[in-house]
């Protein structure tokens, strides 16, 4: 059976790629443009081509068995590049139509940021309705799409939605947001920290996790793939452990992040560079005490490994890059 991975070069998706070949599994990979750098060397079956191309799609859908739908675009930034919206709903629809037609078994992936978190006192699980009025555009498109796959499965669409939380780990070729952020604490960069609580997930384990959704979610319902929920201090004092470096000694309350936001937008369009803070990046960090994967846990047999050594990894990637070279 061939799997097709949408998005297949990117943070998850070249992680998925790997974890399927590893099971001897035959993949083919849906990316725009030519065989991105984290494919290079494996074996697959490149499709260049995008979601919004409905030919495309058919085309990379066509002789496979299961598809795997996660190709997105995030953008935290205050002017959104109009093809986050396109990508991540429209390219979903595309996605979602090919499989109804062929009768085949789609994982869609969404954000566990695609459901509503308020009041963040309450554990965040999958039964919390979806985020359609969230502030944050990413995380509304996300929750658009979710929208798009549930209609489907009332139609006969045979798809479960995964939600993973944040992840970390090695094969984090851009870097991501995340990744970047814990080169930065490593190179000093980072002189205080936010007060903020998040999950953090091995990327590895996810990936799992979408295999286990293909082979046992039930039809129409939403996994969280999620980690353990830990304030910035603990992840900083963990992450220093790990790397012998010396991390922040303390961090400011979030509110001084909102305080802070004018500066930044105002320094960005100065310097014609990415603002160091966006409102969406404060909104993202914004996380409930308990973010539960209890039902994955239950039903796919969804397990996480220590965030020490989801650390160590990353950080021995980071330094095969020469990203820690300074």
């Amino acid at each position: 059976m061939v799997a097709l991975v949408t998005g297949g070069g990117g943070r998850l998706g070249n992680v998925l790629v790997r974890r399927l070949l590893e099971r001897g599994e035959k993949v083919r990979v849906l990316e725009p443009g030519g065989l991105p750098e984290s494919l290079r060397g494996l074996d697959i079956d490149f499709s260049s081509g995008s979601v919004l191309d409905a030919g495309d799609v058919a085309r990379a859908v066509d002789g496979t068995g299961v598809v795997y739908h996660l190709a997105a675009k995030i953008d935290l930034s205050p002017k959104k590049d109009p093809m986050m919206y396109s990508i991540n709903v429209e390219g979903t629809r595309k996605v979602v139509e090919a499989c109804l037609a062929r009768k085949l078994r789609l994982v869609h992936t969404s954000s566990h940021h695609a459901l509503v978190r308020e009041p963040l006192d309450e554990p965040l699980t999958e039964d919390k309705p979806l985020a359609l009025n969230e502030k944050c555009e990413y995380h509304r498109s996300k929750a658009i799409g979710e929208t798009i796959v549930l209609d489907a499965c009332q139609r006969g669409l045979d798809a479960v939605i995964v939600n993973p939380g944040s992840m970390i780990g090695p094969h984090d070729y851009a870097p991501s947001m995340i990744g970047a952020a814990l080169i930065d604490m490593y190179l000093g960069r980072v002189p205080v920290l936010l007060d903020l609580l998040s999950d953090y997930v091995d990327v590895r384990d996810v990936a799992d996790g979408m295999i286990s959704a293909a082979q046992k979610g039930r039809r129409g319902e939403r996994y969280f793939l999620t980690g353990d929920v830990i304030p910035i201090m603990e992840m900083a004092s963990l992450y220093g452990e790990v790397t012998g470096v010396k991390m922040p000694a303390r961090a400011l309350p979030l509110w001084v992040g909102w305080a802070l936001l004018p500066i930044s937008l105002l320094g960005s369009a100065i310097s014609n560079k990415e603002p160091f803070l966006t409102a969406d990046m404060l909104r993202a960090s914004v996380s409930n005490e308990v973010v539960s994967h209890d039902k994955a846990h239950r039903e796919l047999g969804y397990t996480i490994r220590a965030l020490r050594e989801s650390l160590t990894d990353a950080v021995a990637w980071y330094r095969e890059r020469g990203w820690l070279d300074g």
